[in-house]
């Protein structure tokens, strides 16, 4: 039998998979700023939301503007993120981001992501 552990808040299969990202942040605190482009890859990944390594340091509730890439060509997904936990990156310099994809198309103030 697999039991989940009592802290173990997950409803969904996380892969670890390290996919190229590109991200920059798109509303800080409830505003819409103009965050400059930003590389990384993915720790892992679910059906709802993502975990990266990130230079930013976002606070629980930013949304993010991403781009998920597969061997430099194959979108994996274009769209939209909400930061629902940031830790220090215990490994190296920065921050380990977890987003759940949200829907800001209709919301939209301006992007580079065609929809």
């Amino acid at each position: 039998m697999n039991k989940k552990s009592q802290s173990e808040r997950r409803q969904y299969t996380r892969a670890k998979r390290a996919l190229k990202i590109e991200y920059r942040l798109y509303k800080h605190k409830g505003v819409v700023v103009d965050g400059a482009w930003q590389t990384s890859v993915t720790e892992n990944m679910s059906i709802v939301g993502i975990l990266f390594k990130s230079d930013i340091h976002c606070v629980i509730g930013d949304v993010i503007e991403l781009r998920v890439v597969m061997s430099g060509i194959l979108d994996v997904f274009r769209g939209f993120g909400r930061v629902v936990r940031v830790e220090k990156n215990k490994k190296n310099s920065g921050f380990l981001t977890a987003i759940t994809f949200v829907d800001e198309s209709s919301k939209l103030v301006k992007t580079n992501i065609p929809l």
